[in-house]
């Protein structure tokens, strides 16, 4: 019986471990498609309280609103082509990041998104476009 309730608790929790990091890994490549497709709304909706954005050299930190605002702005004048990820991996404290590049009508960017694992989601702490 107490072999039976562990292997059911193993069960429970490898299970519960692959959905997250499926969780996780769809949360990224919906960040990524945010970007690639210039949706200011759903990047909006990976965005935990308040939010770093830089773009080119100006940088602040927005509530949820006021960003999405900026990056609709932002991307209202440098209407995406395509975006592809360079680069991903995670720091010692378990934030998720990727490195990217966005070809747009008016210039090409260097995109850094630093994400945070939170219930089982990403949540967008930080994002920089940076000129090439």
């Amino acid at each position: 019986m107490k072999n039976k309730l562990i292997k059911t608790l193993i069960a429970v929790i490898c299970s519960v471990s692959v959905f997250t990091i499926q969780t996780q890994a769809q949360s990224f490549e919906n960040i990524a498609n945010s970007i690639r497709t210039g949706n200011s709304s759903a990047l909006a909706a990976s965005f935990q309280g308040n939010v770093e954005i830089t773009i080119k050299d100006a940088g602040n930190s927005y509530s949820k609103s006021q960003a999405e605002m900026v990056l609709k702005n932002f991307f209202s004048t440098h209407q995406p082509k395509s975006f592809a990820i360079a680069h991903e991996g995670t720091s010692p404290e378990g934030s998720k990041y990727f490195i990217g590049t966005l070809l747009t009508a008016s210039g090409n960017y260097r995109v850094y998104v630093y994400a945070k694992a939170t219930a089982g989601a990403m949540a967008i702490q930080e994002i920089r476009f940076e000129e090439q």
